[in-house]
């Protein structure tokens, strides 16, 4: 058979192509950050006086009951429809009690859906549907004073619309939770983990009109700012350059104030926002700090991190349910199988 010159077929011709290249790009990528040194290094000079961190203050053991909620989700794509899996899960934590109580609640549901360009924005929205909906039982059945939501509430308030029935599902959920938790004294807050928002960017560009390199994140700017340590931001408001308003619906308007909080010095932050009518913002910051304090590394309030692990779809089950419900299908209607749920191609193809 013709093999051109030029190919790698062996083995060792591909590690050599691999280290050839790897060589020559890992010099480019050096280079392309260096350029962007001197504008770090003038972000670095207007900003550092801007007492934009702050310490993060010890306080007693609080004790309070709480409610920690987060979701799940999985998605298998047949020839026709996709098969989701979403989970919900709320930990109830009573720490008023001599014996700290645990209590659950949880929803599960699997369904199909039709292929669209947002099938899979569509499982995301019926999954937070699902986490506001756990988190309403949580507040009507057992009453927490807080409530903590994984991920950001500002974020979850600016989804971007798509046309679907989903979305308005969506929406109607998170907004219904928004006006219970205000209606009864509930201090609901959201934390995120994440490390590529450029939230508390948008905001110091706008208030000391800094333009800042295209690499910077909100961690990178925290990274200048304090580096290793414990501390916590000043509050900031979040605003999209491209909104006006506030506005969620007709009957509530709100904003989400926010502050960035690294609870010990061996983690990275936390993004840590509450609706705009909580009065008692230093107290929730306190509260995530004492909640992060068995996990050092991880830096992130245990008891959420013990409802993902409980709410997480995984792959295992995934695959095991799609197989039934193909078999149980098939065995009822062939030819729904062979038109909707065979299997596609890509899932056929040999193992390397």
């Amino acid at each position: 058979m013709y093999k051109r010159k030029d190919f790698h077929y062996s083995n060792m011709g591909h590690y050599s192509l691999w280290l050839e290249r790897y060589s020559v790009c890992r010099d480019r990528i050096f280079h392309d950050l260096m350029s962007y040194k001197d504008q770090i290094d003038n972000v670095r000079d207007i900003i550092a006086d801007k007492d934009l961190i702050l310490p993060l203050k010890k306080t007693k053991n609080i004790k309070a009951k709480m409610a920690f909620v987060d979701g799940g989700e999985g998605i298998r794509e047949l020839l026709g429809a996709a098969i989701y899996f979403i989970r919900a899960s709320g930990l109830i934590l009573d720490k008023k009690k001599p014996k700290s109580s645990e209590v659950f609640v949880r929803d599960l549901d699997i369904d199909v859906l039709d292929y669209d360009e947002y099938t899979k924005e569509r499982v995301e929205l019926l999954r937070g549907a699902m986490e506001f909906d756990v988190a309403l039982r949580c507040v009507e059945e057992h009453s927490p004073e807080y409530l903590f939501i994984d991920g950001s509430l500002y974020v979850n308030s600016r989804k971007k619309p798509i046309e679907c029935e989903e979305y308005p599902f969506y929406r109607k959920k998170f907004v219904r939770l928004l006006k219970l938790c205000k209606k009864n004294s509930v201090h609901i807050l959201g934390v995120s983990e994440d490390s590529k928002s450029r939230l508390f960017a948008n905001y110091l560009s706008i208030k000391y009109d800094i333009k800042f390199p295209r690499f910077m994140t909100d961690s990178c700017i925290l990274r200048i700012l304090k580096g290793d340590g414990v501390y916590r931001t000043v509050d900031f408001t979040p605003q999209s350059r491209f909104e006006s308003d506030d506005k969620l619906t007709s009957s509530l308007v709100a904003s989400f104030p926010t502050v960035y909080v690294q609870p010990t010095s061996l983690s990275s932050p936390l993004r840590v926002d509450v609706p705009d009518w909580e009065r008692d913002f230093d107290k929730i910051i306190a509260l995530v700090a004492q909640l992060s304090e068995g996990s050092k590394h991880y830096g992130y309030p245990i008891p959420l991190y013990l409802v993902h692990l409980d709410a997480r779809v995984k792959k295992k089950q995934a695959d095991w349910s799609t197989k039934q419900l193909v078999h149980h299908i098939s065995s009822r209607d062939l030819e729904l199988y062979n038109t909707i749920l065979h299997e596609m191609r890509r899932t056929l193809r040999p193992k390397s």
